[in-house]
C-alpha cells in the first residue's frame, strides 16, 4: 500500500511543479506585454491641431496603429505620427490650438504631428513635419517667449513666432521658404538663415540653407525641344528653365528643380504632339503652356 501511496504522489508533484512552471512563464508574458503595451502608449496632451475645413478629399492617417481613413472636419491630430494628406486638386484647413493659427494645406502636402512640448515658461512647443508639398500659414505672435511652431522638411526646420510664410517639399527633399511677413529662421547642417517678410531661399537636402533672396512672382517659363534620331529610334526631350522657387508640372507631374531653375523630361517619341506645362509661384500665379512638338 506504501508504495502505491508514493506511486500516485510523484505524477502529483510533477503536475504541480509544471503548474507552476506554468504559471512563471504566464506570469513573466504578463509583465511584458503589459510593459510592452505602457512603452507604445501615445501620451495625449492638451494641445492639437485641428481640422476646420476640407475641399475634395482627405486622408487622417496614424502609422502608429495603421489607422487610415477619410478626414473629418473637426479632427483633432494630438499625438505623434496622426497626419493629414491631401489628393489632387484637394486642400485642407488647420487650426492650432489656442487660436495661435492656421495652416493652409495645398493639394498632393502632407504634414504630420512631430511632436508637442510645454515650454518653460509654459508656453506651447508645437513641431509639424512636411515630407511633401506645400503648406501656407498664417501665425500670430506667440504670448509666451518660450512658445514656437516648427515646420520641418526633408532637407531642414523652419521656426516661426508669428508671421506670414510658405513652405514647399519638393519631390527631391528640398525646401522652399517664402516669407509674406515677420520672420523665418531656416535650419539645416548646423547653419540658420534668418528670412525675413519679401524674401525667400533654399535649402537642398544635405546643405546648409542658401542666403535669402527676393521674392520673384514670376511664372515665366523658357523651354529647347531636343530631338534626336539613330536609325529608326527617336528621343524627344523638353528641357525648360524657370524661377527656381516655382512648381512645375509636365503632363500633370510635378518636375524636380536644380538650384537654376532647370528641369529636363523625356516625351513620347511620336510625330506629333503638344505637352502641357503648368507653372505656378509659391504665391499661387499660375501659368499654363501649351508646347507643340513637330
Amino acid at each position: 500500500m506504501f508504495q502505491k501511496r508514493e506511486c500516485y504522489r510523484i505524477p502529483n508533484l510533477i503536475l504541480i511543479t509544471v503548474l507552476g512552471i506554468l504559471i512563471d512563464i504566464s506570469g513573466i508574458t504578463l509583465v511584458s506585454q503589459k510593459a510592452e503595451a505602457q512603452r507604445g502608449i501615445q501620451v495625449r496632451t492638451n494641445q492639437w491641431v485641428k481640422v476646420e475645413k476640407i475641399t475634395g478629399k482627405a486622408t487622417y492617417r496614424n502609422l502608429y496603429n495603421a489607422t487610415s481613413r477619410p478626414a473629418r472636419v473637426g479632427d483633432l491630430l494630438q499625438v505623434v505620427s496622426d497626419e493629414i494628406s491631401t489628393g489632387s486638386d484637394s486642400s485642407v484647413v488647420l487650426s492650432v490650438d489656442t487660436g495661435v493659427g492656421t495652416i493652409f494645406v495645398a493639394e498632393n502636402t502632407t504634414i504630420k504631428i512631430n511632436s508637442f512640448r510645454i515650454a518653460a515658461d509654459n508656453g506651447r512647443i508645437t513641431n509639424l513635419y512636411v515630407p511633401r508639398g506645400k503648406a501656407r500659414l498664417q501665425i500670430r505672435k506667440f504670448t509666451n517667449r518660450g512658445s514656437q511652431l516648427n515646420i520641418q522638411t526633408p532637407a531642414g526646420i523652419s521656426g516661426v513666432r508669428g508671421t506670414k510664410f510658405i513652405v514647399i517639399a519638393r519631390p527631391n527633399g528640398n525646401m522652399l521658404l517664402t516669407t509674406l511677413e515677420g520672420n523665418v529662421a531656416t535650419s539645416a547642417q548646423n547653419h540658420t538663415e534668418m528670412v525675413k517678410g519679401g524674401f525667400q531661399n533654399l535649402t537642398v537636402v544635405g546643405e546648409p540653407p542658401s542666403a535669402p533672396v527676393p521674392i520673384s512672382n514670376d511664372a515665366s517659363l523658357r523651354y529647347v525641344i531636343n530631338k534626336q534620331s539613330s536609325g529608326v529610334e527617336r528621343a524627344i526631350s523638353l528641357v525648360g528653365y524657370t524661377n527656381l522657387f516655382n512648381t512645375v508640372k509636365v503632363n500633370g507631374l510635378e518636375q524636380s528643380l536644380d538650384r537654376n531653375g532647370k528641369f529636363s523630361v523625356q516625351l513620347p517619341a511620336t510625330s506629333s504632339l503638344k505637352v502641357n506645362v503648368k507653372v505656378e509661384t509659391p504665391q499661387g500665379k499660375v501659368q499654363i503652356y501649351e508646347i507643340p512638338i513637330l
